[in-house]
């Protein structure tokens, strides 16, 4: 799954009526290991789901399923058909916490994993470069057309995706690669050089994948990271190649300067609304786009719906493919019931983690904090591929916790 889910381009398999989602090859690997933890899980009589984490999930799960059906028979705002397939949806991504945690049985596959996951983060770097200077195809789902499974190239001014549906997706996924490689670097461990070396190949693809929450999100966690393991040069180091990186990616430097321009011209209109006559006011006005839906369009259309029903929400597929703030979507289409649900599954994984000690351990609450961030601008709980590999090592993650 490692290897599959993050490497394998987002091909549609069979199409599913009445929207551009499709079932994909990934789904059946899923669905196949799924099958065999449910078999294994039989035997103990699904004792995981009785786990302090496997409850808040069941939870969660047994919310959103209610909340389906209180858009369908009480605000009238989820289809059964949508509704069903996105709850689906999210039962696929988060059941495989149950599949990580099944797969680990002793401390030594650790030494495995982390090689694969460096390993899996250079092939998904190298394919990213490779569509920025040798133009290899690019397999997108941002709209209804791409996620036919064309094969495209990038165009003037398009950011890389690599193996995902967008560049956000990319973006998110290297927290997960370079936040294992920084817990590799603090150790003492051979070939350092090429653990080096990859680290900056990932670092480099999320850097033309030009994402601003991401790129202040790992500077967030990678810090918080040093300062835990008191990582004072490291610490410093960090913030030399943030100043540097914004510098030398114009793409995303642009993308800055973008955004503090349209605060400054905005907070310049406010402040002159009152003293300037109608004729002079300018007509126009700089705005950056993506802010821009998200303040204008998405964002209060998920408030409006979480106004129709504040306790279970309004359901399922309910507020459309992307609201862009994975927080006002949980509370717009399972309310605050879900809501807290959803929290509480967080909850209780810090609070299992981070008394460790392990480096590899405070690795995966840095990109599970670091998502958390993306998670205000992102629905990345939703990204099919970052959903299903987070769930599966946060998994993974409690077994080598309980196990150590």
């Amino acid at each position: 799954m490692l290897f599959v889910v993050p490497l394998y381009p987002k091909f549609p398999l069979v199409g599913v009526g009445g929207t551009f989602v499709s079932v994909r090859l990934e789904d059946f690997v899923l669905l196949g290991v799924f099958g065999c933890w449910f078999i294994s899980a039989l035997k103990n009589k699904f004792a995981d789901l009785r786990t302090p984490i496997g409850q808040a999930i069941v939870l969660y799960l047994l919310v959103g399923f209610v909340s389906i059906f209180a858009g369908i028979l009480l605000t009238k705002t989820s289809s059964l058909n949508l509704g069903i397939l996105h709850y689906f949806r999210r039962i696929e991504y988060m059941s495989m916490y149950f599949v990580g945690y099944w797969a680990i049985s002793n401390l030594k596959q650790l030494g495995s994993l982390v090689k694969m996951i460096i390993l899996v983060g250079l092939v998904v770097a190298i394919y990213g470069l490779g569509q920025q200077f040798m133009s290899w195809p690019i397999i997108s789902t941002t709209n209804s057309e791409f996620a036919k499974g064309l094969a495209l190239t990038l165009g003037a001014g398009a950011r890389i995706n690599s193996t995902f549906a967008g560049h956000y997706d990319l973006a998110a996924f290297s927290l997960i690669p370079l936040l294992i490689i920084l817990s590799v670097l603090i150790t003492n461990i051979k070939h350092k050089w090429f653990v080096v070396i990859t680290g900056s190949l990932i670092y480099w693809a999320m850097l033309l994948s030009a994402s601003r929450i991401t790129f202040v999100s790992l500077i967030i966690v990678g810090s918080i990271f040093l300062i835990r393991f008191q990582k004072w040069w490291g610490l410093v180091l960090l913030g030399i190649i943030s100043i540097i990186s914004v510098f030398l990616s114009p793409q995303l430097a642009g993308r800055y300067f973008n955004l503090i321009t349209v605060v400054r011209a905005e907070e310049k209109i406010i402040r002159d609304v009152n003293t300037v006559p109608d004729a002079l006011k300018p007509t126009e006005v700089p705005e950056d786009r993506s802010l821009n839906i998200r303040l204008k369009a998405s964002w209060p259309k998920a408030l409006r719906a979480l106004a129709k029903n504040p306790i279970l929400g309004t359901g399922y597929s309910s507020v459309g493919l992307a609201v862009d703030n994975d927080y006002l979507r949980v509370l717009a289409e399972t309310g605050i019931l879900g809501f807290a649900a959803f929290s509480l599954v967080f909850i209780r994984l810090f609070k299992s983690w981070i008394p460790s000690k392990s480096p590899f351990v405070w690795a995966i609450i840095c990109v599970t904090g670091g998502l958390l961030l993306n998670a205000v601008f992102i629905d990345i709980f939703e990204a099919s591929k970052i959903a299903t590999i987070f769930w599966l090592l946060a998994g993974v993650t409690q077994k080598f916790r309980e196990l150590a």
